[in-house]
């Protein structure tokens, strides 16, 4: 038997990003409780149906994980802390003695980068509980020929760099109503895991195209070449846009040249070209831009001069698409072991909800200023496709837009 989902949770989910983009706190809060309802109303009306259900295939069918036993005791007590008078004081007690599983976590991560193009795209690092990564600094280069001896391991070491992966908090909130803990673990567990999906995803995709570098990821819209000055307040500065009207050789070529070079003029693959924009530009300036009617009558899409991915993030701004190169931007993100999870007071209006928030450490940032380009595509123009006419007198030249007519 098969149950009418909520289809209102993608739509808040949509405005839960929409307000992200637009630093709107309150937009956000009003999208994130009827998101959370939404998922919450989904699983209820499911367990009705498959609460007696031990066929672990078919519960994993409808998204809920065999839980290890581990896991299954940590969310028993987490429901029986939230039932109690002090439950505050009860589930902080829980997580200072227990912590939350790291497979919880873990697996949430998995999915995000699955299921989110963009995330899936960057250099994405799941760090657990280390506070420092070892990463090629892209300038240096990591072998050396000659005598093996102190000289040579210096150029060597020269090459990496230690990345402090402490450095910013992601928060990301989960609402969860009373009635929700009488449905057991697995139930709990999948509430959790959708909701901190969408939580974390938003955080991690403003991050790493738009955060400012301070106390969150350093986006790929700022600058971070050497002489750029770092403010305690405001972060990196913007790069400047570069304006694009077309995708043919002569445009396009010259733009991704300057990814091809890192800033201190070593040279580096443009494979993985990747270009993110939010799906509304997509539909009405990429799309067309990249679209062709070709001989058999069929359209062929995403066409590009030199091969690009196209990524849609909900995140990016209106006119506005960045193109970079993904192996080069680092993103790691960790737990803090003694308090990934804490219950949490910010959202006080959710009436009959125990509100969470699981505090995770990130680090992100581009190798050098030559990793991205913010270009404006206001005024992209559609695809145009040039034809020769031959005739027995002369040939012409006439241009076909990408329906056949001719111009």
């Amino acid at each position: 038997m098969e149950i009418k989902r909520n289809t209102g949770v993608n739509e808040f989910a949509k405005k839960m990003a929409e307000a992200v983009r637009n630093g709107d706190e309150k937009a956000f809060s009003e999208a994130f409780q009827k998101y959370t309802e939404g998922i919450a109303s989904d699983i209820k009306a499911e367990y009705e149906i498959i609460k007696d259900e031990t066929d672990s295939k078919i519960l994993a069918a409808r998204g809920y994980r065999q839980l290890t036993s581990k896991e299954n005791d940590f969310y028993q007590k987490w429901i029986e802390t939230a039932k109690q008078s002090n439950y505050k004081q009860a589930f902080d007690d829980l997580i200072v003695a227990e912590g939350m599983p790291e497979t919880i976590i873990e697996d949430v991560f998995t999915d995000l980068t699955t299921e989110h193009p963009l995330l899936s795209k960057i250099n994405f690092i799941y760090v657990k509980f280390l506070t420092k990564w070892l990463l090629n600094n892209q300038e240096g280069y990591n072998y050396a020929w000659g005598k093996i001896d102190s000289k040579i391991v210096e150029e060597i070491l020269a090459g990496f760099k230690d990345i402090k992966l402490d450095q910013a908090q992601l928060s990301a909130f989960m609402a969860i109503g009373v009635g929700m803990l009488d449905l057991g673990p697995k139930f709990l567990d999948a509430y959790v895991r959708k909701v901190l999906k969408e939580a974390l995803s938003l955080g991690l995709e403003y991050g790493i195209i738009y955060g400012s570098g301070v106390n969150c990821l350093t986006g790929l819209t700022k600058k971070v070449g050497k002489g750029v000055q770092f403010s305690e307040e405001t972060g990196y500065p913007d790069k400047e846009k570069i304006e694009i009207t077309d995708f043919t050789p002569l445009t396009y070529g010259p733009i991704v040249a300057k990814l091809s070079k890192s800033e201190s003029g070593r040279k580096r693959s443009v494979k993985d070209l990747t270009l993110v924009t939010n799906p509304t530009d997509y539909l009405t300036k990429i799309m067309p831009a990249t679209t062709i009617l070709n001989a058999a009558g069929v359209y062929v899409n995403n066409l590009f001069p030199i091969p690009t991915d196209v990524v849609e993030s909900e995140i990016v701004k209106d006119n506005e698409a960045i193109l970079f190169l993904p192996k080069h931007y680092f993103c790691g993100v960790g737990n803090n072991k003694n308090g990934e999870i804490k219950y949490s007071d910010e959202y006080r209006f959710l009436e009959n909800m125990r509100t969470y928030k699981a505090l995770l450490y990130a680090t992100g940032k581009a190798a050098d200023d030559n990793v991205a380009i913010v270009l404006d595509i206001s005024k992209l123009n559609p695809t145009y496709l040039n034809v020769k006419m031959i005739t027995d007198t002369a040939v012409s030249t006439a241009q076909v837009t990408s329906e056949n007519e001719v111009a």
